[in-house]
């Protein structure tokens, strides 16, 4: 039985909120205390649809075979009124076999939950008011931490942190959420790659090939690192699962966990791992969070580990690539990046980084409403042409959605020399032109023709790119439907002509300056102006050398 001392000493990541820790004891000890309701199901179809009421309590759903539990998930089952959204449970696994529900719930609410070939509101997936429509969201609950981005037998696979039962974030019953691509634009969402097992809940990592065979699992074979969360120990434990089947399932290795190091460090706080190979020494490296900041380990046969240092700084969810200085394939430096936009500019020996200045940020804020809108990053392994792509957690809300976070739109990272020293640049992938549309192009305008010229563009999904000049003393401001998106003043710009290039979605837009010399991210709250995009500035505003405005295609089509 869980006391109530340990649930209020439970250290929840990601900075979560003291009511968080609240309501996830109130959850434990609701669906302990609470006489459950069974429900028999001969399972003919596809999909269970759950109906769902946000402000329901939370309860423990059991999905058992023959007396055999094979699945546990919360979720605020509806009670008296469905006035929400409908969740899935994909149960293609127990066709033809007869699955008994037990919840804390009263039979009429089992009852509701119905099965179907199809999930509930399919009719209308991927054009709801705020799906955003050319950045990846999932189709029903949460997403956080992206697990694992890598090129895998000529697709594109990306994994996330994903809570399917509901809009809360829940770290005891997270799971890998699973897509693939083939271009990086458009995406298809598959089933769920890794569930909770005995030892808890799989948490963030990494995946790699493993070309060579060197985990004995097969040449070729997909293998995911992660880290197992315990949610009654609140162990945090690193453990391994393969795929020999394309990507299409998964294994756990049957000495998980490989790496138990919450005694050596003092703390629970032990995750995140990042795998990948160094050729110089012939060994895989592991980047892994632990207490106060990124260990290092090596390892021959990618399943027994040994630590070769610490670098006490940054937190969680660690990136860590080398890039060409300048494009010189010849000059080249390791970046090691954290869960927020800090990142160390360094060399590595294939066991310890050493970095040669501070920490450096590559997003920015312009008020805490704005902090860490991006968060937990990760870079495509594996990229068939060398390229760094990265995606992040985009932490935006959707109103009125059945579904809530997102993914930001995946940007190419370069290293450049600046008068500040190195750093990391960020652009959109060149692979958005494939989602243009309709498109306007306008040449030498002062910023009233642009804002005549900018009454054309109907408000939605847009790419807009432009040059401009600013006079010195001068700034400027741009609004979408009434959303201040970006200030940008002349002091803060080199002399000259600049650059800006911005993405509109449904819900979120990002904004690159020079090239991606600065990055942010910018929630779209709902429109309380008919106006799209304005500029705003004194009289001697930018001048416009070009702007070009492009209505975007949805992926989802």
């Amino acid at each position: 039985m869980i006391s109530e001392k340990d649930c209020f000493s439970f250290h929840f990541t990601h900075k979560l909120p003291s009511t968080f820790c609240l309501f996830f004891c109130a959850f434990l000890f609701s669906f302990l205390s609470v006489h459950s309701t069974n429900l028999e199901l001969k399972i003919t179809k596809s999909y269970l649809n759950i109906p769902v009421n946000e402000i329901s309590r939370m309860k423990l759903v059991q999905i058992s075979v023959n007396g055999n539990l094979k699945r546990e998930f919360p979720v605020q089952l509806a009670e008296d009124t469905i006035d929400n959204y409908w969740i899935y449970i994909d149960v293609t696994e127990f066709k033809g076999k007869t699955i008994s529900l037990s919840c804390p719930a009263k039979a009429e609410w089992l009852r509701r939950i119905y099965q179907d070939n199809q999930i509930a509101g399919s009719d209308s997936l991927y054009k709801e008011k705020y799906r955003p429509q050319f950045h990846f969201t999932v189709k029903r609950g949460w997403t956080n931490d992206i697990n694992g981005p890598i090129y895998y037998n000529n697709q594109y696979h990306m994994f996330w942190q994903s809570f399917p039962f509901g809009k809360s974030w829940n770290t005891g019953f997270m799971y890998w959420g699973h897509a693939v691509s083939n271009d990086l634009m458009h995406w298809k969402e598959l089933p769920i790659a890794l569930r909770l097992d005995s030892l808890g809940s799989p948490w963030s990592g990494t995946a790699v090939v493993d070309k060579n065979n060197s985990g004995g699992w097969g040449k070729g074979a997909l293998v995911l690192y992660y880290t197992a969360y315990d949610r009654y120990s609140f162990k945090q434990v690193q453990c391994i699962a393969y795929s020999t089947d394309g990507g299409n399932t998964f294994q756990r290795y049957a000495d998980n966990p490989i790496i138990d190091s919450n005694r050596e460090v003092d703390s629970n706080d032990t995750r995140d791992p990042k795998v990948f190979w160094y050729e110089p020494t012939k060994k895989w490296v592991m980047v892994l969070f632990e207490r106060d900041g990124m260990s290092f380990y090596n390892s021959d046969n990618m399943r027994d580990w040994k630590k070769q240092s610490h670098f006490p700084h940054l937190a969680e969810c660690p990136d860590f690539f080398e890039l060409p200085v300048d494009g010189n394939p010849a000059h080249k430096k390791w970046v090691l990046h954290g869960g927020s936009v800090g990142y160390y500019i360094g060399d590595f020996d294939g066991s310890k980084f050493t970095p040669e200045v501070g920490e450096v940020r590559y997003g920015e804020i312009e008020d805490e409403s704005d902090n860490d809108l991006l968060y937990a990053a990760q870079s495509f392994e594996n990229m068939p042409d060398g390229r760094r792509v990265q995606v992040g957690w985009g932490r935006i809300q959707h109103p009125g959605m059945p579904f809530t976070q997102m993914i930001l739109f995946p940007t190419e990272f370069k290293l450049k020399t600046t008068d500040q020293g190195l750093r990391l640049f960020a652009t959109p992938i060149a692979e958005i032109e494939q989602l243009h549309n309709k498109g306007f192009v306008w040449n030498s305008l002062n910023v009233q023709e642009a804002n005549k010229n900018l009454q054309q563009i109907t408000p939605g999904p847009l790419h807009i790119q432009a040059t401009f000049s600013l006079e010195k003393g001068h700034s400027f401001r741009l609004y979408y439907q009434g959303n201040k998106l970006v200030t940008l003043n002349s002091d803060e710009l080199p002399k000259g002509e600049n650059k800006i290039e911005i993405l509109i979605d449904k819900t979120v837009a990002e904004i690159y300056v020079n090239d991606g010399a600065r990055y942010f991210v910018r929630q779209i709250k709902p429109a309380n102006t008919r106006d799209g995009l304005v500029f705003e500035s004194e009289k001697y505003g930018p001048y416009f050398n070009r702007l070009s405005v492009y209505e975007m295609k949805s992926i989802w089509q």
